[in-house]
């Protein structure tokens, strides 16, 4: 999982690799959390980005992932925000009402 901190955005982006399944979940949530913990209490950033453009799918393990993610991070009172290509991850997200818990930007897929 890539990672990439902007202080004049005060974003930390991670960069998912790809679908966020049961076959791959606790790996991401070990990366997610390594990630999040690497910074002092409180974050300098004030956004934790999740960037989803590489991923097809995410099912019922991946949005409990995404759904403890959002519950750490509202700890800290930071926000977070994912970024989304695929549409059925869109309505999968405004199914599940999970855009009422981040802010959800359609882009164009990662490169």
């Amino acid at each position: 999982m890539k990672q990439n901190y902007d202080s004049s955005l005060k974003t930390l982006r991670l960069e998912f690799p790809g679908d966020v399944l049961s076959t791959n979940v606790d790996s991401l949530r070990t990366e997610l959390m390594a990630a999040i913990e690497s910074f002092p209490t409180p974050p300098p950033w004030e956004v934790l980005e999740l960037d989803l453009r590489s991923a097809q799918m995410i099912d019922s393990a991946g949005l409990n992932l995404i759904v403890g993610i959002i519950r750490v991070i509202d700890q800290r009172s930071r926000k977070t925000r994912a970024l989304i290509s695929n549409p059925n991850i869109q309505r999968t997200f405004l199914f599940t009402r999970l855009d009422r818990h981040l802010e959800m930007v359609k882009t164009a897929a990662a490169q």
